[in-house]
């Protein structure tokens, strides 16, 4: 394999979790955050995300959330492929916020917020480091999905 092609199944995600945590560090009320791809896999999260099997679970959670939310956009659009066309999705509890927002192909943000967070900084930290990493945070479709060996 050249070793310039990122390979999402041997890349050590661990060495993003300090850009995740960032987030917790510089926006009062953030609680956790999740990298996870379009599949539902969990790929990193910050120190203060919940525990794995959580994790594991609002990872697929978030990604069942993006996917409904993209099948949505026919609602706003007569377009026929609207599917380019959805960037985040939020969800407000009692408690706080959660956000799903696209971090490049294949790959998502989950972030976890308390009710007083300001959902600006949120959005411009989660682009700002879609924008200056996101090329490391991609994860291509996989290619051996419903191959039998």
């Amino acid at each position: 394999m050249n070793a310039n092609v990122f390979d999402p199944d041997t890349f050590d995600f661990g060495k993003v979790d300090f850009l995740l945590d960032q987030a917790v560090q510089r926006i009062p009320h953030v609680r956790g955050v999740i990298l996870l791809t379009s599949d539902g896999l969990l790929r990193a999260q910050t120190k203060h995300a919940p525990e794995l099997d959580t994790a594991q679970r609002m990872a697929a959670a978030c990604t069942a959330l993006q996917a409904t939310s993209r099948g949505m956009g026919e609602f706003i659009t007569t377009a026929q492929d609207v599917s380019g066309g959805w960037r985040q999705t939020m969800v407000e509890f009692g408690e706080g916020y959660i956000l799903v927002v696209s971090a490049g192909q294949g790959t998502y943000l989950g972030i976890a917020t308390g009710e007083r967070a300001d959902l600006r900084q949120v959005g411009q930290w989660s682009q700002e480091l879609v924008q200056s990493v996101g090329h490391v945070l991609n994860t291509p479709a996989r290619q051996d999905v419903g191959s039998v060996s």
